[in-house]
């Protein structure tokens, strides 16, 4: 059986970025579905539906780029700890437009990450 190396709230690598950070995703924890048309996007202009993606989650990561200019993909995946797929939260970000990679570096966790300009 293999075991995946970043799943579960107690993965190496949330102990190696921020072993002291209170999740995110707890806040949301066991809250009731939100019914299509009325969740983040409809209540918070700017923010995307995904399921994966609470609005906690999309306000921390845009503020840490918001913050950095430009920051690295590993530093945005220790923003959300306790994220079960941090760099899927990154990249439904740059899907739906609201942040933007580095297309010609390495993916790694130093790979640039960014708002785009309207």
């Amino acid at each position: 059986m293999v075991t995946p190396f970043y799943a579960g709230a107690h993965a190496p690598r949330n102990l190696a970025c921020a072993p002291h950070a209170a999740s995110l995703l707890r806040a949301s924890a066991g809250a009731p579905p939100v019914p299509p048309g009325s969740g983040p996007a409809a209540v918070h202009p700017g923010l995307i539906e995904h399921p994966d993606l609470t609005p906690e989650v999309q306000v921390a990561l845009l503020a840490a780029v918001d913050e950095a200019v430009i920051a690295e993909l590993g530093d945005l995946a220790c923003v959300i700890p306790d994220h079960p797929r941090p760099i899927s939260a990154v990249l439904a970000l740059v899907d739906a437009g609201l942040l933007a990679l580095d297309l010609q570096a390495g993916f790694d966790a130093s790979l640039r990450v960014w708002r785009p300009t309207a």
